[in-house]
């Protein structure tokens, strides 16, 4: 060991370890994609820099010295590493997420959920949607769609039908046990939200699942806000509200309805008895235009008249009413006065192109008879004391205004008249300033004034969102600031929110606090990460299939408006399967492990910092399990490394050279001409996804697995490596730091043998029922139990007991041989006796690389079981994984007896009646086995077994 000076900490590190081996064992920070343990470094991504007294150099190169002092986050560090990432992303191509996610206000992972849909796996879907909004059956009828506006097949012919799928998802997690989150054990903390509308349903429910104590403050008899109160129940049916809305309480969040802040309880209060408090009240007040005659009997304001309305109170219309206004506010107002009976015009200032209110709205309106009137504004209210007809004056659009629309301009000499018997104002709403600052809250331009980072007001501990700070916003707008804010309530919570912002406004200055502190990180990557865009046209999609976007269906118009039932109907599941297959899946499918994307994000790299030509290149996609995308490639060489090094297979190289070059099997070969057992393991060295696995799914997503430790079951040696689940999903196997230094062969990565089994009973290779288990084995006196390589020594163990219990004879389907060899060995040998098959144990290539294989004069032998060991350490290799625990554990050879029960797939030939049940899935499995090493390895399970065969034999 020699001491360092490490950003001025001593730290202590071996001698013979490259730094950058050392520093990241230490947990401390060092970026890098070219560097391989296995193979001698040579520093060419430039990313683990360090400065010494002697200047700047790579980490991956620099061996420690004594007493060696080491800056590895200093401003010039930091600078030259972003600039060695900004070089990368100049050339890079592709896409980090999907367009639709960051379209969404909420930056849902839409691609992940359409994937499931797809899948027909609803609940899942409904899972990850709430992992960034709640209430999907809500927004699968209101939602806007942003993330449609933004889906890539616009380029193509028609976006993706989002919302409908998402709808039909979210309606049959209801109707089949919603899922619901996990809640941890309480913090100790409590949080009051004042308001029930979507920002705060979300703030209380994202609390919630962060286990602190909620309590919902509301004004109203019900929950729901704007929501209940605001949008008809023709758009959103209140069966639907209130069992979207039960999915947020009952996580345990206790409610006060008919409380108004500031007369029922006072903000003071409030922070005296909780820790914190979100404020999200609403836009409650409708704006006026300010023009004689408002104040006559008849005119309303659209905010008020359709919280009467949805109240059930009673609402006097005359036969001809005017609404005012463009938003879907006016579309809500004029097709709810429709239905109470009355003759509706809308009155707009600009254009119908101009309009905010969703096209879908405006449509439907008109198909039910509402009249428009566009280009036109009242300029007074006539009647005696009560409406009788509107003033109104013709407009011209001139200059874009603030909002980006032309601006309207009263043409002088224009006025006409319109007979009215009621104006409803739907201009605009905002809350009300008075009220705010009575609380003490600062206010202007009724919203909130709000730390535009953390949420926070002007009094500490005390936040708000939605309407509050937004103004007039929709209900996916509302419940993404709710969800921010309970993350920055968290973190104030913990005391992290002043650094929580720092890092979020400046990253690359924190970078050691964010990696070191798991708050800091996920806040950072949740709310900030780096996304990288192509740019694309409708010439980059000429090779797409047109397929036309399912058609949405509304009740007949005679039907619709008579009165207040739901108007669109639901997809069926054949078009909602069919539709989810349309989309693209443009987001990159290795988001959640590309370390391009990590970095960029710390160091604040920019995609545009370098201008000039790219290289485009056409997508290898002929390997049958393998992509091959060079526009990803940033030319670390860690895949041709270990190809050419590590497992001598040679299928991809650099080609051509300068801008030109890329990675690719030898000029003329794709990557499906090329032979090799480890092409897979390119890609778990490739750090930006640059190759990529086609997973074995209608349409896989880009899900954030969960890795989980456990071994190979397709032969002996039982190679460690990870299972990546996604919920109860085998999303696919993975490299993990083991005995076999990661390497996994493509039978374990691409046939899967981990997520294969005997699913159901066989009697004499026929297919039979459970219930005919139990009677063959009380039919049969003579009994073998036979036992198979895919069991656990525990499982071994059990049915050792199971046999002696039960009076059953014992044997197993095992060759014999226990190696003498270890793989120290093996690796230390320099001649080698093989006599074994390679194709059958294809990590021999990675052990043989650079032996010589002789018949003579060797150090070591490998042989295939049955084998006895020669004179020499001898490696007896086995098909079954874990033949050497049961030849440990005594079990061997095959009994004669009139029947047998085999537990697992029969491997030979048995004479007399053979019933063979599942052994049980290997990813299933918990316990030990013994390798062809010697070496006892841990099986974990990735996910819960949906059955067990030992519930037969329950002792």
């Amino acid at each position: 060991m020699v001491k360092l000076i490490v950003n001025g900490k001593e730290i202590d590190v071996p001698e013979n370890k490259v730094l950058l081996q050392s520093l990241r064992e230490k947990g401390e920070h060092i970026p890098g994609m070219c560097y391989d343990f296995e193979l001698e470094p040579y520093g060419s991504c430039r990313l683990c820099l360090v400065e010494t007294p002697r200047g700047v150099t790579t980490s991956c190169t620099l061996k420690p010295a004594e007493g060696l002092e080491i800056e590895t986050l200093n401003e010039k560090i930091v600078a030259m590493r972003r600039t060695a990432l900004e070089l990368m992303l100049s050339d890079h191509y592709g896409d980090c997420i999907g367009p639709c996610q960051e379209g969404c206000p909420a930056h849902s992972d839409v691609q992940g959920y359409l994937a499931l849909i797809a899948m027909g796996k609803y609940h899942e879907a409904v899972k990850l949607m709430k992992e960034k909004y709640i209430l999907p059956a809500v927004l699968g009828r209101v939602c806007p769609a942003f993330c449609e506006s933004e889906c890539r097949r616009n380029l193509v012919e028609e976006p993706l039908a989002i919302r409908q799928l998402k709808r039909f998802a979210a309606d049959y997690d209801l109707e089949h046990g919603p899922w619901m989150p996990e809640i941890p054990p309480s913090t100790g903390k409590r949080v009051a939200v004042v308001g029930s509308g979507p920002a705060g349903l979300a703030c209380a429910y994202y609390l919630r699942t962060m286990g602190h104590e909620v309590t919902i403050i509301e004004a109203m008899p019900e929950l729901g806000g704007m929501m209940r109160y605001g949008i008809p129940p023709y758009r959103l049916p209140r069966d639907v509200l209130d069992k979207d809305i039960a999915t947020v309480i009952n996580t345990g969040i206790e409610v006060k309805t008919n409380t108004v802040l500031g007369k029922d309880i006072t903000l003071e209060e409030l922070r005296k008895e909780y820790d914190a408090v979100f404020l999200g009240v609403g836009a409650w007040k409708g704006r006026k235009m300010g023009i004689e005659g408002e104040e006559l009997e008849g005119v309303m304001q659209g905010i008020e008249f359709l919280r009467k309305v949805n109240m059930g109170e009673e609402v006097k219309l005359g036969k001809r009413v005017m609404v005012v206004g463009g938003g879907n506010t006016a579309m809500d107002v004029a097709r709810t006065a429709l239905r109470l009976g009355a003759k509706v015009t809308v009155v707009y200032r600009r254009s119908k192109e101009e309009m905010p209110a969703n096209p879908r709205e405006v449509e439907e309106a008109e198909e039910e008879g509402v009249e428009f009137i566009f280009l036109a504004n009242p300029v007074k209210i006539h009647g005696n004391g009560r409406v009788e007809k509107v003033e109104l004056v013709r407009m011209k659009l001139g200059e874009p205004d603030e909002s980006g629309r032309r601006r309207p301009i009263p043409i002088e000499g224009s006025n006409f008249f319109l007979e009215a018997d009621n104006v409803i104002l739907a201009i605009g709403q905002y809350c009300d300033d008075s009220f705010l600052k009575k609380l003490g809250i600062e206010a202007k331009r009724g919203k909130a004034v709000v730390d535009e980072v953390t949420l926070q007001t002007s009094i500490e501990g005390v936040f708000a969102g939605g309407d509050l700070i937004l103004g007039p916003s929709t209900v996916i707008e509302s419940i993404a600031t709710g969800r921010r804010a309970a993350l920055m309530i968290d973190l104030y919570l913990k005391g992290k929110l002043e650094k929580a912002k720092e890092v979020l406004i400046e990253p690359s200055k924190h970078i050691d606090e964010i990696v070191r502190d798991e708050d800091l990180y996920r806040i950072l990557f949740d709310l900030k990460p780096y996304n990288h865009w192509k740019d694309v046209t409708e010439e980059d999609y000429e090779h797409v299939e047109r397929k036309p976007r399912v058609k949405s269906r509304l009740k007949p118009v005679e039907e619709r408006i008579k009165g207040f039932v739901e108007v669109e109907e639901s997809l069926t599941e054949e078009e909602v399967l069919k539709e989810a297959e349309r989309c693209m899946s443009c987001g990159c499918m290795e988001v959640f492990r590309c370390k391009l994307r990590e970095y960029a994000t710390l160091y604040e790299a920019k995609q545009d910092r370098f201008k000039g030509e790219t290289n485009r290149f056409e997508i290898d996609e002929t390997h049958p399990s393998v992509v091959l995308d060079n526009n990803k490639c940033v030319l670390c060489g860690r895949c041709v490394n270990l190809t050419h090094e590590i497992v001598g297979e040679g299928v991809v190289d650099y080609l051509f050279r300068g801008f030109k070059t890329r990675i690719s099997p030898p000029l003329g070969n794709t990557l499906g001409d090329m032979d090799g057992v480890f092409i897979g393991d390119m890609i778990d060295v490739c750090p930006t996804g640059a190759i990529s696995e086609k997973l074995p799914f209608i349409k896989p997503g880009p899900w954030k697995t969960t890795p989980v430790k456990t071994v190979c079951n397709g032969c002996s040696f039982a190679c460690e490596m990870n299972i990546e689940v996604y919920n109860d999903m085998l999303v696919r196997a993975s490299s993990v730091a083991g005995w076999n230094n990661g390497h996994l062969c493509d039978i374990c990565r691409f046939k899967r043998p981990w997520a294969e089994d005997l699913t159901f009973p066989l009697l004499n290779g026929e297919k039979v029922e459970w219930d005919k288990v139990r009677e063959f084995i009380e039919s049969h006196e003579d009994i073998a139990l036979i036992l198979t390589p895919e069991l656990t020594n525990e499982e071994v163990e059990y049915f050792k007991r199971v046999a002696e219990e039960k009076g059953f004879k014992l044997g197993a389907f095992v060759e014999d041989g226990i190696s003498t060899a270890t793989l120290e060995d093996i690796k230390k040998a320099k001649k080698v006796l093989l006599k074994a098959d390679i194709e059958k144990y294809p990590y021999l290539k990675v052990l043989l690389k650079g032996k010589e294989v002789v018949e003579e004069g060797y150090e070591v032998a490998i042989v295939e079981a049955p084998a006895e060991p020669l004179n020499v350490p001898t490696l007896i290799l086995h098909e079954g994984v874990n033949e050497v625990g049961l030849l440990k554990l005594g079990v061997k050879g095959l009994p004669e007896a009139e029947a047998y029960v085999v537990i697992g797939k029969p491997r030979k030939g048995l004479k007399g009646d053979v019933l063979a049940l599942p052994s049980g899935l290997w990813a299933e499995k918990e316990g030990t086995i013994i390798n062809a090493f010697n070496m006892e390895l841990r099986v974990n399970k990735a996910r819960e077994p949906e059955y067990s065969v030992k519930e037969i034999f329950s002792l």
